[in-house]
């Protein structure tokens, strides 16, 4: 099991934190393991309650003909309904095959004694971990947002009027609860701090961790060019065991795809509808910290994973020149033959896919963004 060390030592702690982490050491206790998925559902449950008071709220918005306060809510629906499918993406089996496969990855990758590949490791390693904390902090600093600027217009609001009786208190979000928000409400104001907070750390521990896996997979891929390059044929068996690499990387990429697919074709569909509610919301002038703060953040989202993807599109690629810098002159017929369709194979590049839709790159990122753009034409005419 990788230690907080490794190379998913970071990301671990923050998955275990929102409570989607599955791999627990062995060494942690039986009472240990029950407090934390006592602890995972409770979690995942506050995060769900978020839905549920989204949802509940819409109809009387509706009734009341606030617009934007409607499509503030479609958009934070949107986006939640996305993070509870990844959510129980990472505690599915596919998953959990997954990380136990790239954990065993990690520590083998991480004994090896050439500098050079240490060198590679911890320079993935370090740009992971700040793509990491980019991501995480871009999707807390919606809340702040979210809940710190609402609970000053309420504060201002509330002491100029303290003395009048107003039928609705104002409130940072708008939410549904079974019960008189005027009659409880700084238990109300209490709630909307914790629970946006907490769906948004959620949010972001989630997409950061989907890119940690891409990124590591990138890091498998410029290893293996660097072996083939260094390669120099006087060890059969080293040839071999640089093939049986390269095709458990394959593996590795069918693996994600499986149990990807659905969520990827799904943010991938949203993303343009979100992007555009949160465009229409600056449009009408409303939020606009909170608006331009999401705007970011989904911007960062989508392009930062459409990023990882090309890279790994590229890399995939790049393993054929890697195999041709190498010295297959002064191999023997057989092991030319070998690395001529290790290269053949090379041109079919690896790739994560959107669904049945095609490839997820830089191109596909891109595309959902001026879609946003133009759902956001369609809404305001």
């Amino acid at each position: 099991m990788a230690s907080d060390k490794g190379y998913f030592g970071y990301i671990r702690r923050l998955m275990m934190m929102v409570g989607i982490w599955r791999l627990l050491d062995y060494q942690t206790s039986t009472l240990k393991r029950r407090i934390y998925e006592v602890y995972a559902v409770l979690f995942q449950l506050i995060c769900l309650s978020a839905l549920v008071s989204l949802i509940g709220e819409l109809p009387i918005l509706f009734r009341t003909n606030n617009a934007t306060a409607a499509m503030d809510n479609i958009g934070k629906i949107i986006a939640t309904v996305v993070v509870i499918f990844k959510m129980t993406m990472w505690r599915s089996n596919q998953m959990l095959r997954l990380m136990r496969l790239v954990l065993h990855q990690d520590s083998d990758i991480r004994l090896q004694p050439d500098s050079q590949i240490k060198a590679i490791y911890q320079r993935h390693q370090n740009y992971d971990d700040k793509f990491i904390s980019l991501i995480v902090s871009s999707a807390v600093m919606i809340a702040v947002c979210a809940a710190g600027f609402g609970d000053v217009d309420c504060y201002l609001y509330t002491r100029q009027f303290r003395n009048l009786n107003q039928t609705q208190k104002p409130l940072p979000m708008n939410l549904w609860y079974p019960f008189d928000r005027n009659r409880h409400y700084v238990f109300v104001l209490i709630d909307q701090n914790i629970r946006p907070s907490m769906a948004c750390l959620c949010i972001g521990v989630v997409s950061a961790s989907v890119n940690s896996v891409i990124v590591f997979l990138k890091l498998q891929l410029t290893l293996l060019q660097r072996n083939f390059r260094s390669f120099d044929g006087c060890k059969g068996n080293d040839l071999k065991a640089l093939c049986v690499e390269h095709q458990k990387l394959i593996e590795f990429v069918a693996i994600f795809n499986g149990a990807m697919r659905n969520i990827i074709f799904l943010e991938y569909t949203v993303s343009s509808l979100t992007f555009a509610t949160v465009i229409f919301q600056i449009t009408t002038g409303d939020q606009l910290v909170f608006s331009f703060t999401m705007l970011a953040y989904i911007s960062l989202q989508l392009l930062t994973f459409a990023w990882n993807s090309n890279e790994i599109l590229i890399q995939s690629i790049e393993l054929a020149k890697a195999i041709y810098e190498s010295r297959w002159y002064d191999q023997s017929k057989s092991t030319k033959l070998l690395l001529y369709t290790m290269m053949m194979r090379c041109q079919k590049p690896l790739c994560l896919r959107i669904g049945l839709l095609g490839v997820m790159d830089l191109n596909a990122g891109l595309s959902r963004l001026k879609l946003g753009y133009s759902y956001t034409s369609v809404m305001k005419t």
